[in-house]
């Protein structure tokens, strides 16, 4: 992939991510996950050096691409579901007007596909487990579990805890296909658990 093309899809990638979530009122979710992502995955190349840059990068820009067309937080429980699965179309779609080659969009939409590493989708390569990992990390680097009253209102205390907690086990286990990505978050992993385990024993 040319350096020029490359720079040019994540400028038009960047782009199209925002003007959707603007459209559709998700430019907290853009500023409180989609840059965290970005984060990680530069932090993980470092590591990986190995692992294309760009096919990593693009994919992690538009990896919840079919998320931001969701209208609103009813329609997004319907469109998450299989946001991996529409998100790979989306992209597919998106990256055929620049000059790649099938094998590089091939990555990209498995990158997407299989970010969110559950079956049958589970990550392989490694870009796949960068974007992946990456995708995980950024929930413990931002307020992510904090936002979980803005999709169940109606939910008590304690229920916000239990499934906070259900979903931070499932992040950290999820974190083992890449197992040095468990270190850059474990203080945070360790206080968020032990914060939700105490509100749970009152």
């Amino acid at each position: 992939m040319k350096t020029s093309v490359f720079q040019k899809i994540i400028k038009d990638s960047q782009a199209e991510v925002k003007k959707l979530a603007e459209k559709n009122n998700w430019l907290w979710f853009y500023k409180m996950h989609q840059t965290e992502v970005i984060s990680y995955a530069e932090k993980l190349l470092k590591t990986h050096k190995k692992a294309s840059k760009e096919i990593v990068l693009i994919s992690c820009w538009l990896h919840d691409i079919a998320q931001y067309c969701a209208k609103n937080g009813k329609d997004l429980k319907r469109v998450k579901k299989e946001h991996h699965i529409n998100g790979a179309k989306i992209a597919e779609k998106f990256l055929q007007k620049y000059e790649l080659e099938k094998d590089e969009i091939d990555k990209i939409k498995n990158c997407i596909l299989r970010h969110r590493n559950s079956a049958p989708y589970l990550a392989k390569t490694l870009e796949e487990k960068i974007v992946a990992v990456a995708d995980t990390l950024s929930h413990f680097g931002s307020i992510f579990y904090l936002t979980y009253f803005k999709f169940q209102p109606d939910h008590s205390l304690e229920t916000m805890a239990e499934e906070d907690l259900a979903k931070i086990k499932r992040d950290w286990r999820d974190l083992r296909i890449l197992p040095e990505a468990r270190k850059m978050v474990k203080t945070e992993y360790e206080v968020l658990r032990k914060l939700l385990e105490n509100y749970n024993k009152r």
